[in-house]
């Protein structure tokens, strides 16, 4: 039974790996002056931290985010990628755990964990822009802007989920 569960964390792992990479990849804006860029991987590593659970969550962000970023020709932002998209997922689960029996307040954990996406990435901006640190803000400004986007996605896609889950169980429940 425990290696059953082992290959499904794995499997979820690299189908979620592949979906923020296509998420990060494909879906690109750039930043004025070359330091990053716009996607939608935030969405997705938020999501499946909170509804997969933090290993998955954290394995597929960090994986698919990664490639992505040396695909794209960034490999010097992968050490970042991998702590900002680590503590992005780890977050999002710690604090939507920690809140879950208040009602409305666990989703608090939507707006708390690309926090730590935007502060991973300021010492990244604060190098490229040698010490610029209006520069390094402005960036930061536009990783708070993606955060939060991509928050709201990873909401409505938890709200979808959590739909069909009930309506499965009350399927089931009704056949019984």
């Amino acid at each position: 039974m425990k290696a059953k569960n082992i290959l499904i964390k794995i499997s979820y792992i690299a189908l979620l790996s592949a979906l923020t990479f296509i998420c990060t990849y494909f879906i690109q804006i750039p930043y004025g002056g070359g330091s990053g860029y716009f996607n939608l991987s935030d969405s997705i590593i938020i999501f499946s931290s909170i509804y997969f659970g933090p290993v998955v969550g954290v394995f597929s962000g960090i994986i698919g985010a990664t490639i992505a970023d040396i695909a794209s020709g960034y490999a010097s932002v992968a050490i970042f990628t991998i702590i900002a998209k680590g503590l992005e997922g780890i977050f999002a689960f710690l604090i939507y755990k920690w809140l879950f029996k208040a009602k409305y307040l666990r989703y608090l954990s939507f707006l708390i964990a690309p926090l730590f996406m935007v502060l991973s990435y300021f010492p990244y901006y604060l190098v490229f822009y040698e010490y610029n640190f209006a520069s390094s803000i402005l960036n930061s400004s536009f990783d708070l802007i993606q955060g939060y986007i991509n928050a709201a996605l990873a909401f409505s896609l938890l709200f979808i989920f959590n739909r069909i889950e009930l309506k499965e169980k009350r399927k089931k429940n009704l056949k019984k």
